[in-house]
């Protein structure tokens, strides 16, 4: 199954984007994500919230991209000397297979995972002053 990759900027969002992916993000579709994320980078989203209610699969692949796009969201030490805030980068509404995978990997603990996008977009318009990690669910 391939991938489909989806865009938007809710109102107010101050550079924040919603993708939303559908189907596997694998070697055949990692170069796609990657470029449509360097697209909406270029186009000024500095916050970014991966929807992953409708991804079935990752492999080394699809985590190389979560994994270069943390990187690329962090500030160098240049720009944090000069006070340049960093990029956020979170992922919503994993399924058990797929966060077993993040879990697996250390992923969790670098990037937050949400149980829905709205929870996300709510954290992340909260700022800086808000919760920076999002609640772990109860068991």
């Amino acid at each position: 199954m391939g991938l489909t990759v989806k865009s938007r900027f809710p109102p107010d969002g101050a550079g924040l984007a919603v993708v939303s992916l559908a189907g596997d993000l694998d070697v055949a579709s990692a170069s796609e994500l990657r470029g449509h994320l360097a697209a909406l980078l270029g186009d000024g989203a500095d916050h970014l919230i991966l929807d992953f209610a409708r991804v079935e699969f990752v492999d080394s692949n699809g985590l190389s991209v979560l994994a270069g796009l943390h990187r690329l969201l962090q500030p160098s030490q240049q720009a944090d000397d000069r006070g340049d805030q960093a990029g956020t980068l979170a992922v919503a509404a994993v399924n058990q297979r797929v966060r077993q995978v993040l879990r697996t990997t250390g992923f969790t603990r670098i990037i937050p995972i949400y149980p829905s996008v709205e929870a996300a977009v709510v954290i992340h318009q909260a700022g800086p002053h808000g919760p920076s990690r999002p609640e772990r669910p109860r068991q």
